[in-house]
């Protein structure tokens, strides 16, 4: 109840506010998005659990509960 408007990405409002919200998209050109990187570090003692949450992540049931909360599709992997 102190601020009038805000801006939040998408992502930051949970499925239970989403009704409370008003949505005005911003034009690409002034509209600044993030990216979030996700990797599996070089060293690690937990390679094959990594590389299962990453196919989790990269795969349809994981792609389906990143969009529930907002976020855009994730891109293959880069080499």
């Amino acid at each position: 109840g102190e601020a009038d408007a805000g801006f939040v990405y998408r992502s930051d409002v949970t499925p239970d506010r989403v009704d409370q919200l008003q949505q005005i998209p911003i034009p690409d050109p002034y509209n600044v998005l993030a990216t979030y990187m996700a990797g599996i570090p070089s060293v690690t003692s937990q390679a094959g659990l990594a590389r299962e949450f990453m196919d989790f992540l990269l795969g349809a049931e994981g792609q389906r509960i990143l969009g529930r909360w907002g976020f855009e599709p994730i891109g293959a992997p880069e080499p």
